[in-house]
């Protein structure tokens, strides 16, 4: 076996081969447009300031949408990461600001209980036979009304150093919150395409009923994939809580369908079988970029739902159109 080979068979030339013919390449052109427009028809975006802090928020939906990535890779969907990332920061801050463990067992405390939720999501989806829509949707309600119980619809704020430095901190002027999502993109990424639980997932994705005649393990694959996109959204939970020293209810509704879009903005089938983790990264970064080229404009709350929906349709439209030609 050659240096640059993988045991699956994949190289890193074919590798980057691959992303530059798929539609992961496009999807970072067209950030790479838009962000020049929003430079020349919006005010602020360019200093280096704004650029900081579009990677920033960014990256919050962008850890979200990489565990999505590896669900949907696989023909899945996880409905319930807005209510796990809210299970998550809402653990975290009761946990940390009691008189008991403090910040590390609020944090070990939170992302226990994040893996926990993916892992009765994959056994909903393996044992019980539960499409992985309603499955997980049905999770994410029994998690928003449990938290609702528990918390009595309040806020909870929290002061958590090290979440604190994580969310706000920079490196070399890089803020670490971006940094972690490159970590974690790095992660999934060999994972996914350099790994032998990668090509078993693209197998699942490509065609069940095949890859369970080929010997390929749907429930151990499925209970790595589910629990870590559960862990990723706990992750981003515990991030954004660093961010705005506060948990709610509702801080994880806008990462449900924009993680999903994330991902297929980026290039992958929503079918599965098909797509590349860096291409969710640019759709991450795409959605916040619109998001606050659109808050620039002083849209209001219900106008720039409508035209990021349009927006989203539109490029979906342009996306269809690459692949057929």
């Amino acid at each position: 076996m050659s240096a640059s080979s993988s045991p699956t068979g994949i190289t890193a030339p074919r590798l980057l081969t691959a992303l530059r013919d798929s539609r992961a390449g496009l999807a970072f052109a067209v950030l790479a447009l838009t962000w020049i427009a929003a430079v020349l028809f919006a005010s602020g975006f360019d200093t280096a300031s704004s650029f900081r802090f579009l990677v920033q928020t960014s990256s919050f939906l962008g850890i979200v949408a990489v565990g999505q990535t590896l669900v949907v890779m696989m023909s899945g969907i996880d409905l319930s990461v807005s209510g796990v990332v809210a299970l998550s920061a809402v653990v975290c801050a009761k946990v940390a600001s009691g008189s008991g463990p403090g910040d590390a067992a609020g944090i070990t405390a939170a992302l226990a209980l994040s893996a926990l939720v993916g892992a009765v999501n994959a056994a909903g989806v393996v044992w019980l036979r539960v499409p992985p829509m309603v499955m997980t949707l049905a999770t994410g309600t029994i998690i928003s009304g449990a938290l609702l119980v528990y918390t009595d619809g309040s806020p909870s704020s929290a002061k958590v150093p090290l979440l604190d430095s994580l969310a706000n901190g920079r490196v070399l002027g890089v803020p670490l919150a971006f940094v972690l999502w490159l970590l974690i993109t790095s992660v999934a990424g060999w994972v996914l395409h350099l790994s032998r639980t990668g090509r078993y997932v693209f197998a699942l994705g490509t065609s069940e009923p095949a890859s369970r005649a080929s010997g390929v393990p749907l429930a151990a694959t499925t209970f790595i994939a589910y629990p870590a996109c559960a862990l990723l959204a706990g992750v981003a939970g515990l991030v954004l809580l660093g961010f705005t020293g506060t948990s709610s209810l509702t801080m994880g509704s806008p990462y449900q369908l924009l993680s999903i879009a994330s991902v297929v903005l980026g290039g992958t089938s929503i079918l599965g079988g098909r797509g590349h983790v860096l291409g969710t990264v640019a759709g991450a970064l795409l959605l916040t970029l619109l998001t606050a080229l659109l808050t620039s404009w002083n849209m209001s709350e219900g106008l720039r739902q409508v035209v990021l929906g349009v927006l989203i349709i539109a490029l979906l439209l342009v996306y269809a159109r690459e692949r057929r030609a």
